[in-house]
């Protein structure tokens, strides 16, 4: 991987992969980031420090590279032995019902037998024996002993506290930045929704799936409950800032607590502190206003899409949003995730545009322009302070950059 120096000096919109060889697995910590392997990264932030931080889901582990020296380290996550074989996962299908945390005591389920189980992303994963249980282990001890279950998102806060949603253990953890010692600050690991109003560590959420964080407050993305919670970082009490709890679409131009979602899985915060919700199976993108508490949409017509050319640049439909990041200008980065795409949204001009990918699910175009670049169902997306936009090309098993994109 190239240094920070070598990466600035990328002529603005190349594209390169910064993380991951493409092949699934686990290797490489300690090493060169684009010499490791991950396993299905599912979502990406940079903290202030030049750090990029990569939720490695199929891997149950939180990865940070050094964007200075190219350096990948774990930090939080122990490697269990299945994970260090290749992943069977990447068919993708229509979503089905979320899997609950009792499917896996079901008779379709058990030790040494293969089991097709299916997450609300829609992602198909074939897995052996104990290697799909259920497995939460480590909290107050240090965080690289800990077991995570599928960590689909990852925060950095301005004290270099990292905060993981442990999708599958149904829990939002802590890493300390002084001491390295995880702890779980939200969820019982039951697949439920309860507790608002108290604390979070008794309060049930259900496959936390995005996170979001400001100087007060933590915002998580409860997907399968169908709500965005908001943890109040002083009292640690928990309450519904979005959603009733019922997967459909309603309520644009009300108080969001009475607006319907359906698998929120992409939050993002503006300077302001409006939230940016992927409402990911209306096919839309909305916006929690701060100043109202009400919501609207920003993008996305919750039409049924699948992008299939050119002809469609501009279409403002979305197949599946799911990672939303912040531009520097204040625009919506959107994984298109079905389409293959990173798009744009201008929230002035209010037109969409195809930022990277061709539509087709390959790995090409490192090296050259994004617009000539082919993705992989990709799931997350973030910007660092200098405008460089991080991409979990999640299917293709890397993280890519494109330097500086206007």
């Amino acid at each position: 991987m190239a240094t920070r120096l070598e990466l600035d000096t990328l002529l603005p919109g190349t594209i390169v992969t910064v993380a991951g060889s493409g092949e699934p697995g686990y290797a490489g910590d300690g090493g060169p980031a684009v010499a490791a392997r991950l396993n299905e990264p599912k979502a990406v932030v940079v903290d202030e420090g030049g750090h990029l931080y990569i939720a490695d889901s199929e891997n149950n582990l939180v990865r940070r590279v050094d964007l200075g020296t190219g350096i990948m380290t774990t930090v939080a996550g122990r490697v269990l032995e299945e994970a260090q074989r290749p992943s069977r996962s990447g068919d993708v299908s229509t979503p089905t019902e979320p899997m609950d945390d009792d499917l896996l005591d079901s008779p379709g389920y058990a030790p040494g037998k293969m089991a097709q189980l299916a997450d609300l992303s829609g992602t198909v994963r074939f897995v052996v024996g104990s290697a799909a249980s259920g497995r939460y282990q480590g909290d107050e001890g240090p965080a690289t002993e800990a077991v995570l279950n599928f960590p689909s998102a990852v925060v950095v806060d301005r004290n270099g506290n990292v905060y993981i949603a442990d999708t599958r253990n149904h829990r939002v953890r802590k890493v300390d930045a002084i001491t390295g010692r995880i702890a779980t600050i939200a969820g019982t690991g039951r697949a439920r929704f309860s507790g608002d109003g108290g604390p979070a560590v008794n309060a049930a959420l259900n496959e936390p799936a995005a996170l979001a964080i400001d100087e007060r407050h933590l915002y998580i993305a409860d997907q399968s409950n169908n709500r965005v919670r908001m943890v109040d970082l002083a009292t640690g009490v928990i309450v519904t800032v979005a959603g009733t709890g019922e997967a459909a679409y309603t309520g644009d131009g009300m108080p969001a607590v009475e607006a319907a979602l359906a698998g929120p899985s992409g939050l993002a915060l503006s300077p302001t502190g409006d939230l940016f919700i992927a409402d990911t199976f209306n096919g839309r993108v909305r916006v929690l206003e701060r100043a109202t508490g009400r919501i609207r949409t920003v993008a996305g017509d919750g039409a049924t899409y699948r992008y299939q050319g050119l002809d469609q640049e501009f279409s403002t439909s979305l197949s599946r949003p799911y990672g939303i990041a912040l531009d520097r200008a204040g625009h919506v980065l959107i994984t298109d995730s079905d389409s293959h795409l990173i798009r744009r949204w201008d929230c002035g001009k209010r037109i969409i545009t195809r930022l990277a990918g061709s539509g087709a699910p390959e790995y090409k175009g490192d090296g050259g322009p994004c617009q000539g670049s082919a993705l992989n169902y990709p799931f997350g997306v973030a910007v660092d302070t200098a405008g460089n936009i991080y991409i979990a090309d999640t299917f293709n098993h890397r993280v890519r950059m494109i330097a500086n994109a206007r």
